[in-house]
């Protein structure tokens, strides 16, 4: 299964990242993040809580699976 990574400012369309991984070790180990911070992220558990509300440029993480037949490699 692969995994597409799309990173962007908050209220805005700048894409910071974009990117396909395999695993979600591969993008916890990329980002410099813990395994279960990438996990939670990718299933929609939790919002980022490392991310301040207050602070203007914040991160938008969107974690996709990506279908066999989308795969694009």
């Amino acid at each position: 299964m692969k995994f597409q990574v799309v990173i962007r400012l908050k209220d805005s369309q700048l894409v910071l990242y974009d990117k396909q991984h395999s695993s979600i070790k591969d993008i916890a180990d990329t980002l410099g993040m813990k395994y279960q911070q990438v996990a939670d992220i990718s299933c929609g558990r939790v919002v980022p809580k490392f991310i301040s509300t207050t602070f203007p440029f914040q991160p938008i993480i969107n974690i996709n699976k990506i279908s066999p037949e989308n795969n694009i490699s």
